[in-house]
């Protein structure tokens, strides 16, 4: 990666869509909604026992997202003229578009609920308020995963940065990604210093390198970098069940290993095949990570209540859930989440008037790529 981009590049011929990133999608997606069921059926007033321990270290999803992250804005927007108002305002409306009512769908329902007194805590307005844009917040009160897409809008903010000045942008990321590694050293540095600098953002610019790489058609090892990413993150996995590695260690390392996991699968031509499970659940990958945390919470629950009449296997009620969090994903982004982003008068949102037609052929993602749609959980073109 270069503070500016060369005049010339000869990218890695591709054919339609990355399909093969919506594997990974589906993957980290349900990664990580099987560590929170796990952890939920673990609590003294549910299960009281572990379930199923190897997805102990199912948040590695997050990291996986990230990364993903990193690579497909990067390679939907290298191309992006510099300097352009137009283009910034494209990039924050699609930005908006994807991410925001999705989880204002959410996120109002919880809010009222709570209010009414089925939550551990009420929100105040200003908890209110941060949830609703996501913006920096010490704790998450309403949406227990939103801390992700947290980090994930500070990314798409530096971003502008560099789509408005390569040279600055350039350096503003760097900064901003790698600061974070020398004071996660040093303790009381204040929960918004942790958050601007959090160790989570290598993880991005991790994407952003792969996908540079990939533009230029460094794709021969593709093969190698796919096992030693599966390697990395599979050993990284195995130990992260026992919490054997440092925290901030886990994290590079999880990192590393989807870099390689990612740039490999995108640089093999005979992976990018359209599997219908994986593309139906990596399309709602966005809709589960949003929909997942307070639907466990409902199911253990009701798991918990049923169980007292017949007796089951809890890992019979573990794949259950899962199932029931997966299905009724692909039902909200099927017949909320999709409509919601191709409607005519959601393509036109905050647009200037120049970019309206560039913006009228937009379909959800990314018009040459498939993108993640939170973590990652990333997230959440």
């Amino acid at each position: 990666m270069t503070s500016e981009l060369p005049k010339e590049e000869t990218p890695v011929r591709r054919h339609g869509q990355l399909l093969q990133l919506n594997w990974i999608r589906a993957i980290a997606a349900l990664l990580v909604v099987a560590y929170h069921c796990e952890v939920t059926m673990m609590l003294p007033k549910y299960f009281g026992a572990s379930t199923l321990p190897f997805f102990k270290a199912g948040h590695s999803g997050v990291q996986l997202f990230f990364v993903l992250s990193g690579f497909v804005i990067y390679l939907a927007h290298h191309r992006d003229s510099e300097g352009d108002g137009s283009i910034v305002a494209r990039f924050a409306a699609k930005r908006f578009r994807r991410i925001y009512p999705s989880l204002w769908i959410v996120l109002v329902p919880l809010i009222i609920l709570s209010l009414f007194g089925f939550a551990t805590r009420v929100p105040s307005n200003a908890d209110v308020a941060l949830s609703l844009l996501i913006l920096p917040a010490q704790e998450e009160v309403i949406l227990a995963t939103e801390w992700t897409l947290r980090h994930e809008i500070l990314f798409y903010a530096m971003f502008v940065c560099f789509l408005w000045n390569r040279r600055i942008g350039f350096w503003l990321l760097v900064a901003w990604g790698f600061i974070g590694l020398p004071l996660a050293l040093f303790d009381d540095k204040g929960w918004l210093i942790d958050f601007i600098f959090n160790n989570n953002h290598v993880l991005f610019l991790c994407g952003v390198g792969i996908a540079w790489l990939y533009i230029r058609g460094y794709s021969a090892a593709g093969p190698y970098f796919l096992f030693a990413g599966l390697i990395v993150f599979a050993v990284t996995f195995y130990f992260g069940i026992s919490k054997q590695i440092p925290p901030n260690g886990e994290l590079l390392l999880f990192g590393l290993g989807a870099a390689g996991i990612i740039h490999g699968a995108c640089s093999m031509p005979f992976l990018n095949r359209r599997i219908v499970p994986l593309e139906e659940a990596g399309a709602a990958s966005y809709a589960l990570y949003l929909i997942h945390y307070p639907l466990i919470s409902l199911l253990v629950k009701l798991a918990v209540k049923l169980n007292t009449a017949v007796a089951a296997p809890r890992a019979l009620y573990f794949v259950v859930i899962i199932v029931i969090c997966q299905v009724i994903a692909i039902v909200f982004h099927h017949l909320i989440e999709a409509p919601l982003m191709k409607a005519s008068w959601m393509q036109r949102l905050f647009l200037p008037a120049r970019a309206t037609a560039a913006a009228s052929g937009f379909q959800g993602p990314a018009p040459d790529i498939v993108e993640p749609q939170h973590a990652r959980t990333s997230s959440s073109d």
